[in-house]
């Protein structure tokens, strides 16, 4: 018996969204940036409904924020922003290590995957792509608490760090020294040592964290500079 052929149909919206996103994770389209659909619509070629579903997308990525009286614009973090979802991964992310099982092999075995696109795209400097690799690793964490109502709302959570993720490998004096520690919790977690892994994952959220508030803050600080009148 055939197995029936599973066709992805990509409509223009979604294509127009990947567009939009390319360019808000690889510093486009900067972080507060207002869009103006109209516009934006006309330079690629596409209606104004069509660019409001893309939009929609986006935004329920949490890279984009409408808001009713100044329109839609590029989401930016807030340094409590950054502290509620940190928290809320600690939360979700360690209790999922912690009630793990070696039989889930298929979770297991797209960790593997995950790891070594990621090992590529560091290799070849994609921050953008790293930071796909990285956040579908934690993910996939997600899984192993058996709830897809919760892996729904994690994802929505996580779409809000991309691009601050995106600014923090850039930054990063050695992008590469992050791939050995998600190969290390993975390590743990295939070998049963899970209150290990939990150790190591919450020291690596702290740090994750902290190397973003860092690059929030010094972005912050060159903006306001920039501002000041020169005397």
């Amino acid at each position: 018996m055939e197995r029936a052929l599973q066709i992805h149909r990509v409509s223009v919206a979604d294509q127009v969204a990947a567009v939009l996103r390319q360019r808000i994770l690889n510093g486009e389209l900067r972080p507060g940036m207002p869009l103006q659909e109209v516009p934006m619509a006309a330079s690629l070629g596409v209606s104004r409904n069509t660019m409001r579903e893309a939009t929609r997308i986006l935004s329920l990525e949490g890279l984009l924020k409408r808001n009713a009286h100044r329109g839609i614009a590029v989401c930016q973090l807030s340094a409590t922003d950054v502290q509620e979802i940190y928290s809320l991964r600690r939360m979700l992310e360690i209790a999922a290590v912690l009630g793990s099982r070696s039989t889930e092999i298929e979770t297991l075995s797209e960790l593997q995957q995950t790891l070594e696109g990621y090992e590529r795209a560091v290799r070849d400097r994609d921050w953008t792509r790293a930071v796909e690799f990285d956040l579908q690793f934690h993910s996939l964490l997600i899984r192993f608490h058996q709830n897809r109502r919760l892996e729904s709302f994690y994802q929505r959570v996580i779409g809000e760090l991309r691009m601050g993720m995106v600014l923090v490998d850039r930054g990063h004096n050695d992008p590469g020294r992050l791939v050995p520690v998600h190969r290390r919790i993975y390590q743990l977690l295939t070998a049963g040592k899970l209150k290990q892994c939990a150790t190591l994952l919450a020291q690596h959220l702290d740090d994750s964290e902290s190397r973003l508030m860092r690059v929030m803050n010094g972005k912050s600080s060159r903006e306001h500079r920039s501002a000041e009148p020169s005397s």
